[in-house]
């Protein structure tokens, strides 16, 4: 079973539920997401955070997370914003990969904020950045079952 199916099924058991907020963990192989999620229901879900972790390599090369920066920014196209790498840093072994052209609402703009650490997780987050006093604050990202279950499976192949 792929990581799409895991997370269809647990989104599935947690819609009957109603259990929300809470999250869900689906392991497939060495490769675990986890969702915060916020709200769910039949078509789409709201989360805080999704955390990808590839748990068979704790200690990713500067080369092999600018590797997986840049075939994640080319490999998730369908989001609300494409995203691009914005910062590489080698020395404290994090890639920072942000909405390529943020999408402006009122006096706020909101991204997407993926964050590649050398211990092998991917921290994909939204933020509005508010104008009028000039801070930024998580939002939750609004997605389809079918793209948070496609983006499950372009991370883990991304990461290469």
């Amino acid at each position: 079973m792929t990581l799409s199916r895991k997370i269809a099924a647990a989104l599935d058991e947690n819609t009957r539920a109603y259990n929300l907020p809470c999250t869900i963990t689906v392991d497939e192989g060495p490769n675990r997401i986890t969702l915060d999620i916020t709200a769910l229901d039949a078509v789409g879900v709201a989360f805080d955070t999704l955390e990808f972790a590839a748990t068979d390599r704790t200690d990713w090369s500067s080369s092999a997370l600018n590797a997986w920066g840049d075939q994640l920014a080319k490999r998730v196209t369908y989001l609300m914003e494409p995203l691009r790498v914005l910062e590489i840093d080698a020395g404290g072994g994090e890639v920072q990969i942000r909405s390529a052209a943020p999408t402006p609402r009122a006096d706020a703009r909101g991204f997407y904020e993926v964050r590649l650490n050398r211990g092998g997780t991917c921290r994909l987050e939204r933020y509005v950045y508010d104008e009028s006093d000039r801070k930024r604050r998580r939002t939750p990202c609004h997605l389809t079952r079918e793209v948070v279950e496609r983006l499950a499976d372009d991370i883990a192949a991304s990461a290469v």
